[in-house]
């Protein structure tokens, strides 16, 4: 088993219908906009942030963006026909020796239900194992987040387990579903996709 070499992955990735890039302190606005719906916070155990502590994650985020070797990918998802912001992707190279990563994503609630989640998350898994080379890519989400919990499916990940009652915030314990792909699993999907 060899590690990843941690080369700095090529952005933009390009989907059907989006571009998902390094974010910019300009981006702060659109974020601000979809990340203070209630709706989209639903399912965070935090509260939702201000307009202040976007502009600083924003600035950290930027910043972040040169740390060599990149272990940390914040990304905004823009639609390719708008350029408008409408979600955001994380992909995390968390042990390098032993070739372990995570994603998240999260789409603006007006953007629900149209794909956006899945053709996101896709792009991450592709960068995760073509890219990075990774074994083993997780996932994670609260148990009552059905949207995030059917894209996991449709992307090809499998529940690995329930952590109950692992974080209190906003005044209740929250649990953590967790689900994961490995690289032969990826690999089989993809050749299934193909033939």
């Amino acid at each position: 088993m060899s590690a990843p070499v941690l080369t700095t992955l090529p952005l933009p990735l390009t989907t059907r219908r989006l571009i998902i890039r390094d974010y910019t302190a300009a981006d702060a606005a659109a974020v601000s906009a979809y990340v203070q719906d209630a709706a989209y916070w639903q399912y965070q155990r935090a509260e939702a942030p201000t307009s202040e502590q976007i502009d600083t994650l924003m600035q950290w985020v930027v910043n972040d963006q040169a740390i060599t070797p990149r272990t940390m990918y914040f990304l905004a998802a823009a639609r390719r026909d708008t350029g408008e912001v409408i979600g955001e992707g994380v992909l995390k190279i968390i042990n390098p020796a032993e070739r372990q990563g995570e994603i998240g994503f999260g789409v603006a609630s007006k953007f629900w239900t149209q794909g956006y989640g899945f053709e996101l998350g896709n792009a991450l898994l592709d960068a995760a194992f073509q890219h990075f080379k990774l074994h083993r890519v997780a996932a994670q989400c609260s148990p009552d987040n059905k949207g995030s919990i059917r894209i996991m499916q449709k992307l090809g990940m499998a529940r690995e387990g329930l952590l109950r009652d692992i974080h209190y915030a906003r005044g209740k314990w929250w649990s953590t579903l967790i689900y994961g792909i490995l690289d032969q699993e990826y690999s089989k999907i993809k050749a299934l996709k193909k033939a």
